[in-house]
């Protein structure tokens, strides 16, 4: 009887984790396409780059164009094949929160993933992090057909120049395996 229980306990815990969601990482390539633009939505927020979040999302908009425009793609308004969205979470001992100027789904189901995935580590004193989500769409089916992430631990000791390093080597890195071959 004891085997039974155990075996009936077994499955209803493997039917209860297989109901829990996780966030879908499609991992498409460039292959194909020839032009992307950065998704931005129409906002009355003009930031005032005293803030940080505001100078990383301008360190992280020049590393994507970048990245892109290094292996072929042109940047265009208009006509772009790509859509290339992000989302800022800055995350330290007590919360998770994110930056969505330049994201199209930014629901909680993201930043409840990304606070999980990002280990909040129970030291004494603070901690603090951040991650960039990149997501990047094919304009003509609207479908994402890519998407990854990278996190930083953020280090308040390191110059403004290595702090800017840092999140361009973390776009550089979320979007990496999008131009494998």
């Amino acid at each position: 009887m004891n085997k039974l229980y155990s075996i009936l306990s077994l499955a209803l815990g493997i039917v209860l984790i297989s109901g829990c969601s996780t966030i879908d990482l499609p991992k498409g390539k460039s292959a194909g396409y020839s032009s992307f633009r950065l998704y931005q939505h129409q906002t009355s927020h003009v930031p005032d780059f005293t803030n940080r979040e505001d100078r990383v999302n301008t360190y992280l908009q020049a590393a994507l164009k970048e990245e892109f425009e290094s292996h072929g793609l042109k940047e265009s308004e208009q006509d772009a094949e790509l859509i290339v969205a992000f989302l800022l979470i800055v995350q330290d001992t007590a919360v998770s929160t994110a930056v969505s100027d330049y994201y199209i789904s930014s629901g909680s189901d993201i930043l409840s993933e990304a606070h999980r995935r990002m280990g909040k580590k129970n030291l004494p004193g603070g901690y603090e992090a951040g991650a960039i989500v990149v997501d990047i769409i094919d304009k003509n089916s609207g479908e994402v057909i890519y998407r990854d992430f990278a996190k930083r631990e953020v280090l308040d000791y390191l110059t403004p120049a290595e702090k800017e390093q840092r999140a361009r080597d973390a776009a550089v890195e979320a979007v990496a395996t999008f131009f494998r071959k």
